[in-house]
């Protein structure tokens, strides 16, 4: 299936790479002029200091063993021009080596190239390029090089500008022949059914291209590797038991590589790469905003989750289009699968709207929704660093960022592990921001349907959930710490949250006695406020009966939603008395304790930390 759809992606493309071509970095160019009247030019095409490397389209193929096959035109120094290799010198300085078996090392694989080369011009004698370079591989020998030129650097030839390994005659003359080494020796091929295509034809022993781009991938990175026993099926190595023809193998590898290639069809996720593309290449995948979400797009797509019948209109074209997206990984140059999807395109937008309406936060200072991308989710289950107040990206869980955009595809619940790391995270460092609880909400919303109604992104006041009303208390005792000691370093957050969290009603408790004195200094500021935030903190005792002993991991997980619910709500209340106020209204007591000059710094200051 996957095969099949890269091959139908290769035949839909029109930009396609032809075949056994794949984009490479060139680093020199040898320009050749087609009169003769002027030397060779060697043009260094490595890219400066914050310059986009050059990309060519050039041959490419799969180069093992002893004795590694040249690329028609377009190969490494050591083989286009018998570079030997760079040594460090005493001093320093690098130089060419003159080690007789680098030097040997260096002929014998100009020698393979040269033959190529020559084999190609008396090939094609009536091709201008191909008399061209015919005279100058004649009259040269490669004993000088430029000295920034190091073998591993790709070279390609040109004549008067225009690259010769892009003629039409080259392509076709290049496919031949990896066409033919990968079918085995002449008269040997096989030939059979390709379960790709479904037509008869040559079959492959090994799929002919590489894999590139990956993390950790080396040159040789196999798509389908079968090479130990373990592997084989039913005893035969290779593709002897998948029989997959010569077009559909080189067409699905070339394809793989070119979106591999393409920033608009790939994104990096840790070890892994994810690669996605549609049966249409026109058509429009919003894939980009798992990886930057703008507001207004994402707004888009969360809306279109409330026109279900616009919804079931679109899935009713399951036909007319469909999205893939395949999770690779390396391990020792074999490509491991760990996911793969294929759903119609609706259905995808559908997806990654309940995605982002499932991670939704609200800023309510600002009073905007906020959304985060997968790799800043997966970045907020890391430790929190205090003295540089950044997370440290090293102590991210394994593969989360995969498995987050595999949950986002798939429309899945996230990974059991998530929620207790991310609370142990934050019971050990009291870092709370706006990605660690669209990473709740997620967690939350997607693993059980009885939290929904307070899995909501703005603060629930009738909720009666022991945890999200603890949280919540937790936030206004806070709150009024702040108001009478508005400078203080160290809040009760900051002193009792870990203990809080899991074992709420000996710190509430506790806690509450000593906001008395508090509320007092506050009163001496303004009675009404003062009165007013008891008030508040009484009403919020009462939602319950009798504060718990104990939460459970769910439990907590609501008591730090429904915090920070109750610190953006308040946020919003201080930033519309502050507005009222302004506008020379009267405050009610209420607006007022909202409006008090500490409000208005604690408010500023959540939402500095929180962006």
């Amino acid at each position: 299936m996957l095969l099949h759809s890269l091959v139908q992606h290769a035949d839909s493309r029109e930009d396609a790479i032809p075949d056994y071509y794949q984009r490479r970095l060139v680093m020199w160019q040898i320009d050749l002029s087609s009169t003769g009247d002027s030397e060779p030019l060697i043009i260094d095409l490595r890219p400066s200091k914050g310059e986009k490397p050059r990309q060519v389209t050039a041959p490419y193929g799969v180069r093992s063993g002893k004795n590694p096959p040249p690329f028609l035109l377009a190969d490494s120094a050591l083989y286009v021009l018998a570079h030997p290799g760079l040594v460090k010198q005493s001093d320093g300085e690098k130089l060419p080596s003159t080690s007789p078996k680098d030097l040997t090392k260096a002929q014998q694989r100009h020698a393979t190239y040269r033959s190529m080369v020559t084999s190609w011009c008396d090939e094609h004698p009536d091709l201008p390029q191909a008399r061209t370079l015919t005279k100058w591989l004649d009259s040269h020998t490669p004993d000088r090089w430029p000295e920034a030129m190091d073998q591993g650097h790709l070279v390609a030839i040109s004549v008067d500008g225009e690259w010769i390994h892009d003629l039409p005659q080259a392509q076709r003359w290049w496919a031949e022949k990896v066409t033919s080494a990968k079918s085995g020796k002449p008269g040997k091929s096989q030939e059979g059914i390709c379960l790709v295509c479904g037509e008869t034809g040559s079959l492959l022993n090994t799929l002919p291209v590489p894999i590139k781009g990956l993390p950790n991938s080396g040159m040789n990175t196999q798509l389908i590797c079968l090479n130990q026993p373990a592997h084989y099926r039913a005893g035969i190595k290779q593709l002897g038991a998948t029989p997959v023809c010569v077009r559909c193998g080189t067409k699905a590898t070339t394809a793989l590589n070119t979106l591999l290639a393409d920033p608009e069809h790939r994104t990096y996720a840790g070890d892994s790469a994810i690669v996605w593309w549609t049966r249409d290449p026109t058509t429009e995948t919003d894939m980009w905003t798992l990886d930057n979400p703008d507001p207004t797009e994402v707004a888009q797509l969360v809306n279109g989750l409330r026109h279900p019948r616009k919804g079931r209109d679109a899935l009713a074209a399951l036909d007319e289009d469909a999205f893939h997206a395949v999770t690779l990984r390396v391990n020792t140059n074999r490509v491991i699968v760990a996911d793969w999807i294929t759903i119609p395109v609706p259905e995808l937008k559908r997806r990654l709207g309940t995605w982002f309406a499932d991670q939704q936060t609200w800023d309510g200072w600002n009073n905007t929704y906020v959304y985060w991308s997968v790799w800043r989710l997966a970045l907020a289950a890391a430790r929190w660093d205090k003295r540089k107040s950044k997370y440290i990206d090293t102590t991210i869980p394994v593969h989360l960022q995969a498995d987050l955009a595999k949950a986002a595809l798939h429309g899945t619940p996230l990974p059991a592990h998530v929620l207790p790391v991310l609370m142990q995270r934050i019971r050990a460092d009291h870092h709370i921001d706006r990605p660690r609880i669209a990473l709740l909400r997620l967690a939350l919303t997607r693993t059980t349907t009885r939290h929904k109604e307070l899995s909501v992104p703005q603060l629930n006041a009738t909720s009666t959930e022991p945890g999200y009303v603890c949280g919540r208390i937790m936030a206004m005792l806070e709150a009024i710490q702040r108001k009478a000691m508005p400078k203080v370093n160290t809040t009760i957050t900051d002193k009792y949250l870990t203990t809080a969290v899991v074992s709420p009603r000996a710190v509430l408790t506790r806690l509450r006695i000593g906001a008395h004195p508090h509320l007092r200094t506050v009163a001496r500021k303004s009675e009404p406020a003062a009165k007013a935030m008891e008030i508040r903190m009484r009403e919020a005792f009462d939602l319950l009966d009798d504060l718990p002993a104990h939460l459970n991991a769910e439990q907590q997980a609501l008591f730090i939603l429904g915090y920070e619910h109750q610190r953006a709500h308040s946020a919003r209340a201080a930033a519309e008395a502050i507005k009222a106020r302004e506008a020379g209204k009267d405050l009610a007591d209420d607006q007022v304790a909202d409006a008090l000059p500490e409000a208005t710094e604690d408010a500023s200051t959540t939402h500095s930390a929180l962006r």
